[in-house]
């Protein structure tokens, strides 16, 4: 048996739902403009290095990629020592401990 008042709140809650699905309707659509936007952008970089690469210039960065790989590699072979010791202290056996509850029967 519906009451007014029941035909009032689903009348309302007809409306929140409507409201909350135009409301999420417009925030994928807003995303997926940011997703384009961010691909034409980045489309348009790799286009303008492609176009360097085929001039033949060489860009500034790499001489400083170059300084950056030197100290990485200095870094890099201080690393294994520590990481070494800490597996060796891993690997230190643990003792067994003994099984509780009623021991095994024994075979006769």
């Amino acid at each position: 048996m519906a009451t007014s008042f029941k035909i009032k709140a689903l009348e309302e809650l007809r409306k929140a739902k409507r409201v909350e699905r135009e409301a999420e309707a417009t925030a994928h659509a807003q995303s997926v403009a940011a997703k384009y936007a961010k691909q034409v952008a980045n489309e348009k970089r790799i286009a303008a290095k492609m176009a360097r690469i085929e001039k033949g210039e060489e860009p500034v960065v790499v001489a400083e990629e170059e300084v950056v790989v030197e100290e990485a590699e200095e870094a890099v072979v201080e690393k294994p020592k520590a990481k070494t010791k800490a597996v060796a202290k891993k690997t230190k056996a643990k003792p067994v401990a003994k099984k509780k509850g009623r021991p095994a029967k024994t075979k006769k």
